[in-house]
């Protein structure tokens, strides 16, 4: 069976013959000049909250870099943010930006520089490109490196349009038989894949595991749990419908409806009962005789600090909360004691590194993973507004929305 791999700077293909020099600056430029006959719609965001589809010129890509057709891409609740916010923390909207960062698509033209793709290869598109050169950077951590240029990300230009050109280092070549809707899927994917990864092995076969938020990421985090033997299994949301909807993508989890009118602690003491945990009174540290049924990890994937809160409370002692959401840039309520009396381990990631192999193997003929029933709508390019609109709809149950481009280009 074939294997993803990492691209790395592989000089040579499967079958270990050079690829030549694939395309000198004379046929770049008329590549360029013959897709600017098919317009390059990209999706912007302004300052003034306002997202329109306009057309765009046809990049020309670097020595270094792959110039593709983006035939998929998976609106992230990210974009939202930065249309309705304008923000995402310290990250802004300060000009007209165009959106995206969820892309799979096909290589029309690579950089002279370029030896690990040729034009026809079908890929995944890692949305971020570290700076290779700071220490962060040096010793694999680049999900962390400040320099990073990552896609829909002002000033950096996403990729919710036709045409992009991308670091060919951190384009991902797709298995046969992978579509690229699959391929735009690595992204949230890879979120939980390295959110796992951080959890170094606490989330493991028969350990009960509780999943917070039952969107898009959450429903990741619940396929990866299931996949990794974790059970019994937990999710929780404030949208009963996005719950039904998590009963029947992974059969057998049990659901928690969470109402706001609630306390965290009441909210938690709720949950743990769903593992066979008894009562207990955290103010005065009563011990339940039955902690050991609570789940010992806890993938937070809301960002929301009541969330947070609640996952801290519903934790083992000596467990683990890995939080997976992005949430405002203050949290103020952490229940610092309830965290250390217990040992209770509080991560945090951002991003991912090196999980684009990885996804690609676990989602390749659903073997591991199939997340093809998260995709509950699709757009055309040329309906991008509306894709966004679908998204911020209350009364669309919409889990992952893609918005693809079918255009038949001939060079």
């Amino acid at each position: 069976m074939a294997v993803a791999t990492t691209n790395g700077n592989a000089p040579t293909d499967g079958a270990g013959v050079k690829h030549p020099r694939t395309n000198n600056e004379a046929d770049i430029a008329a590549i360029v000049q013959k897709l600017s006959s098919y317009g390059n719609p990209a999706l912007y965001v302004d300052t003034e909250h306002n997202i329109e589809l306009r057309d765009t010129e046809v990049p020309t890509p670097l020595p270094h870099e792959a110039l593709l057709h983006v035939r998929c891409t998976g609106i992230c609740g990210s974009d939202m943010h930065m249309w309705h916010r304008g923000s995402i923390g310290p990250l802004a909207v300060d000009r007209p930006c165009i959106l995206g960062h969820e892309p799979a698509g096909v290589v029309l033209a690579v950089g002279s520089e370029v030896t690990n793709l040729v034009p026809g290869d079908r890929v995944a598109i890692e949305p971020g490109v570290p700076c290779r050169k700071c220490w962060l950077c040096e010793r694999g951590k680049y999900n962390l490196c400040e320099y990073v240029a990552f896609a829909g990300m002002c000033p950096y230009a996403g990729t919710i349009r036709r045409f992009v050109t991308h670091d060919a280092r951190m384009c991902h070549k797709l298995l046969p038989g992978m579509s690229f809707a699959q391929g735009a899927l690595l992204e949230p994917l890879s979120v939980i894949l390295h959110a796992v990864r951080q959890c170094h092995g606490a989330l493991s076969i028969g350990k009960p595991a509780l999943i917070c938020g039952a969107g898009p990421i959450g429903l990741c985090a619940l396929a990866a749990s299931r996949a990794s033997g974790a059970w019994p299994l937990v999710i929780t949301d404030v949208d009963p419908a996005k719950l039904e909807f998590a009963q029947k993508f992974v059969p057998g989890v049990i659901t928690y409806h969470v109402e706001m009118s609630k306390t965290p602690i009441q909210c938690a003491e709720e949950i743990r009962a769903l593992y066979g945990c008894g009562p207990r009174v955290v103010e005065t540290a009563t011990p339940s005789p039955t902690e050991y049924n609570a789940p010992s990890t806890v993938l937070e994937c809301t960002g929301v600090e009541s969330s947070v809160v609640t996952a801290a409370y519903a934790c083992r002692r000596n467990g683990l909360v890995m939080v997976v959401g992005v949430g405002r840039s203050i949290m103020n309520n952490l229940p610092f004691m309830q965290l250390s009396f217990g040992e209770i381990d509080l991560r945090f990631i951002n991003r991912y590194s090196d999980t684009w192999p990885a996804g690609i193997n676990a989602m390749a003929n659903g073997n591991v993973l199939n997340l093809d029933a998260m995709i509950t709508h699709t757009f055309p390019l040329e309906q991008a507004v509306q894709a966004m609109e679908a998204c911020a709809d209350p009364k669309l149950l919409t889990v992952k929305v893609q918005i693809v481009d079918d255009t038949e280009i001939d060079l």
